[in-house]
């Protein structure tokens, strides 16, 4: 003897495929926003090592400029003594500081360039895998529901 099932309705599995497929939509979505995010970040990162080497260049120029300075000024006699030059070496140790700041930001920024790629390769594949996930399994289980919900009303409609 068949027992027969006690189907009184299908809602949770309809509401079940309405979230499979709302998922699919934000999966889909949050996948495309990290691709842009890596393109973003790999162009600020180029732009930033620019603009650091930039920084450098300018703050090179400055440093020159401070030491010409402070060496014009012990050049230069009052009478006897040799002028005070403690604002001059202020100027050289500020513009040292600055190109040293730069310095460490460029090549900080140089290291992220080349680790940026690997931390990328190391998303890829997983991230991969679920954009298959998204655009194939989750299809086949929505079409795989909506026969199961399709023959369980059929059912209901014969009891």
């Amino acid at each position: 003897m068949n027992p027969s099932a006690n189907v009184h309705n299908v809602d949770g599995l309809t509401t079940f495929q309405s979230s499979l497929q709302h998922f699919q939509e934000k999966a889909k979505d949050a996948l495309m926003n990290i691709d842009m995010d890596l393109r973003r970040t790999q162009e600020w990162l180029e732009d930033q090592y620019a603009s650091w080497q930039t920084e450098i260049r300018l703050a090179e120029e400055a440093m020159t400029q401070a030491m010409l300075e402070l060496k014009r000024k012990k050049l230069m006699k009052v009478g006897e003594r040799t002028p005070d030059t403690s604002e001059e070496e202020k100027q050289v140790k500020k513009c040292k500081a600055r190109l040293e700041h730069a310095e460490d930001k460029a090549e900080k920024t140089k290291h992220w360039l080349r680790a940026f790629p690997e931390a990328i390769l190391d998303y890829e594949g997983p991230g991969r895998q679920l954009k298959t996930q998204v655009e194939n399994s989750i299809p086949l289980m929505t079409a795989f529901l909506t026969q199961k919900i399709a023959a369980l009303e059929q059912y209901q409609q014969l009891g």
